[in-house]
């Protein structure tokens, strides 16, 4: 938010006017960096869903009535 807003209370410029490049680089590898997080969240969910599914529930089983 520095590079394209600047700040008038330090008097700093707008780094994205000086530094087109560098603005479009940032932006880029946020995207990517957010873009793999995801990836990796997905990931994880998928892998602890799996292991889930191979273990049963540790609860004991609810009790039966019987009836006679």
């Amino acid at each position: 938010m520095v590079a394209l807003e600047g700040t008038h209370a330090l008097q700093w410029n707008k780094l994205c006017h000086i530094y087109t490049r560098f603005c479009q680089q940032v932006a880029d590898s946020l995207a990517c960096g957010m873009l793999a997080a995801l990836g990796a969240v997905l990931i994880a969910a998928v892998s602890a869903r799996n292991l889930f599914r191979l273990y049963p529930s540790m609860l004991p089983p609810p009790p039966t009535t019987c009836s006679g």
